[in-house]
């Protein structure tokens, strides 16, 4: 896009592809190519103009910032895939776009987020089976690329008008704020020991209860009832202060790299956030990528040991076992697998097998069907191990381990586990954290692996800027 595109000649272009697409109204989408941003400067610009934002960013491929909702959809009981399947057809075969697509990243998308089961056992859930969301704008990048869209409902020129000036008026605040110094996240810090201390202390009085609970895990699986199965713990603090949530994200960047960063912000009150080391899926036409993304070490310790280790090598073949099995029943019979090997996100590095197919097409849906829960965050079997999780852990696991991502018109989709992350609710945050227990499992490593996990988020949140 070109800097020197001004808004008659833009609004003449729109006009003239609205009198050939639309006869007076419909559902239509806008995009003009900007500079390229820094996609965090932009959140921080406009993060509390609106109720509802998501970010997602990665160090390859696709990121976005999205705000606002133009089409939604909630769901709070079963048969949430099959609803998100219609919710994305109904959407964008009725969206037109009103702008020539300069690449097939600024394609529109819809982003979702996903409970992580239907099945909660009595157990009440606060958050939906299914949030599908259209923004109304949303912000692309990828590489050295941007993109800037709007969709929006129109009644004639008039509206469309309207929605014309709005993104141009966005536009403008992004192209200015590129000249801002970003406020730098490198200046000292100090951890709010205060907060701190209230974690410590929670995850210490709950110890004794997960213990019990893992333990019960060991046993299952030692009486052959189960095979694997990951079992988690929650800890809920007060947390008062403000939340920076920018600061945090950009710690994050910094600290966890190779990770998904990723916010679902409903309201200023509710916010889920982390930085997932675990992509579900991706899909860029023809090529379809599953991650395997199981057993655990930290990162002071030698790597080579987690590559020997009989017991997270038994952790890490179910899952992959498992997606080779989902991509059979999805009669993909075409994929290579990457060497085992062992990748650091942060603090905490982890056995990782890559799977390779070339699709003509695939329904990101009816795939997510198949391979969610899979033995990385569930067990397996799965549905005895999904019984047994709702059975001993005391808490719904809400959005903990679920998938989040997005679709493109086109049919690429990118999904996510939201794991690595905590969610920010009525002055609380909730952090969970789990590990996956299989024959061979100790009960003193897996409460370890636990602590390291909470661990590795915590540091990144409870730090305060140290004054001048």
């Amino acid at each position: 896009m070109k800097n020197d595109l001004n808004l008659t000649d833009f609004l003449k272009d729109v006009f003239s592809s609205f009198d050939k697409k639309v006869e007076n109204s419909g559902l239509v989408s806008i995009c003009v190519e900007i500079p390229c941003i820094d996609l965090l400067q932009v959140y921080e610009l406009f993060i509390n103009k609106y109720p509802f934002s998501a970010f997602w960013e990665e160090s390859n491929g696709i990121s976005y910032i999205a705000f606002e909702k133009c089409k939604y959809v909630t769901l709070d009981g079963p048969k949430r895939f099959e609803v998100a399947k219609e919710f994305n057809s109904e959407n964008f075969k009725n969206l037109i776009n009103l702008t020539n697509e300069s690449h097939n990243y600024a394609l529109s998308k819809i982003i979702y987020l996903f409970s992580f089961s239907e099945k909660f056992n009595n157990l009440s859930s606060d958050v939906p089976s299914l949030e599908a969301i259209l923004p109304k704008i949303l912000i692309i990048k990828s590489n050295k690329n941007c993109w800037l869209r709007i969709n929006g409902h129109v009644e004639g020129k008039s509206s469309l008008r309207t929605l014309i000036e709005e993104i141009w008026t966005i536009r403008n605040q992004v192209i200015n704020s590129r000249s801002e110094l970003i406020k730098s996240s490198g200046l000292q810090t100090s951890f709010d020991l205060p907060i701190v201390d209230d974690f410590l202390y929670s995850l210490e009085t709950s110890n004794t209860s997960l213990k019990k609970v893992v333990n019960r895990g060991i046993q299952l699986v030692e009486k052959g009832i189960l095979e694997k199965i990951v079992l988690a713990n929650r800890i809920r603090i007060k947390f008062k202060n403000k939340l920076d949530l920018v600061e945090i994200l950009k710690r994050l960047k910094k600290n966890h790299p190779n990770t998904c960063r990723y916010v679902w912000k409903r309201n200023s009150k509710d916010i889920l956030f982390g930085a997932s080391p675990e992509k579900l899926f991706s899909f860029t036409k023809p090529n379809l990528t599953l991650e395997a993304l199981a057993g655990t070490i930290s990162n002071n310790s030698d790597f080579v040991k987690l590559l020997k280790s009989k017991k997270d090598l038994k952790e890490h073949n179910y899952v992959t076992q498992y997606l080779i099995k989902c991509l059979e029943v999805s009669k993909i019979k075409n994929f290579k697998k990457s060497d085992i090997k062992v990748n650091s996100f942060g603090d905490i590095s982890h056995l990782q097998t890559l799977i390779f197919s070339k699709v003509e097409n695939i329904c990101p849906f009816e795939l997510l069907k198949n391979l969610h829960p899979s033995p990385a965050v569930c067990g397996y079997p799965k549905n005895a191990a999904l019984d047994w999780i709702n059975t001993l852990e005391s808490f719904p696991r809400g959005n903990y381990a679920s998938p989040m991502g997005w679709v493109d018109s086109s049919g690429n989709a990118s999904f996510l586990l939201a794991i690595r992350g905590a969610r920010y609710i009525e002055e609380n945050i909730e952090f969970t954290a789990g590990s996956g227990i299989v024959s061979g499992s100790v009960l003193e490593k897996e409460i370890d692996e636990i602590k390291l996990k909470f661990e590795s988020i915590v540091k990144q949140i409870f730090v305060t800027k140290n004054p001048k």
